[in-house]
């Protein structure tokens, strides 16, 4: 497939990213606010915790099972290990909602608007550029956890009005991962 047509692509996937991450700027507290809201709905249902590990059980696969390159299962362990802890702390979270502190949901709001400019733009330079490519394999791994973190926290499938949101996200999770791969074919 031709250099451009992937670099559009991914442009158009990555400025949803890119736009979440300025919106999250412009309204920090009231996202702060509503991540707190949601994390506090949560209810610890046997299909969510099953849903947390389907998606860890997800990112092992993807990460470990299916690359045998020897020169990034260090790093994809390492991206497991990551992923794992995040996919964790949401039940953890919602487990212990009378003690958790605003500054936990602050700094997750400023990790997830790094992560969706930074990242996003780092993973358009490496596509445009070809240089790069190891750290945009991480911030597009990186991405797809947050889609999968942002199924499990605001668009549940058990919630019938959520389940365009849950099929978009589930699109969008499995383009990252393919585009992933892009990056991992240029490593090898």
């Amino acid at each position: 497939m031709d250099n451009r047509l992937i670099t559009f692509s991914a442009f158009l996937l990555l400025f949803i990213f890119i736009s979440g991450g300025v919106n999250k700027i412009t309204n920090f507290q009231g996202t702060v606010e509503f991540l707190e809201t949601k994390i506090n709905a949560i209810q610890l249902t046997p299909t969510f915790i099953a849903a947390v590990a389907v998606a860890i059980l997800y990112f092992y696969v993807s990460l470990v099972g299916l690359n045998n390159a020897t020169a990034t299962k260090g790093n994809n362990a390492q991206l497991f290990i990551l992923i794992s802890v995040a996919l964790i702390s949401i039940p953890a979270l919602a487990h212990f909602k009378k003690t958790s502190k605003r500054l936990i949901y602050s700094s997750a709001i400023v990790g997830v608007i790094v992560l969706l400019t930074l990242g996003s733009l780092l993973i358009l330079y490496a596509l445009y550029t070809n240089t790069y490519e190891n750290y945009a394999y991480i911030a597009t791994i990186g991405l797809a956890a947050f889609t999968a973190m942002t199924i499990l926290i605001f668009h549940f499938p058990t919630d019938p009005s959520e389940m365009i949101s849950f099929t978009k996200n589930l699109s969008i999770l499995g383009g990252l991962m393919l585009l992933s791969q892009r990056f991992i074919r240029a490593r090898t």
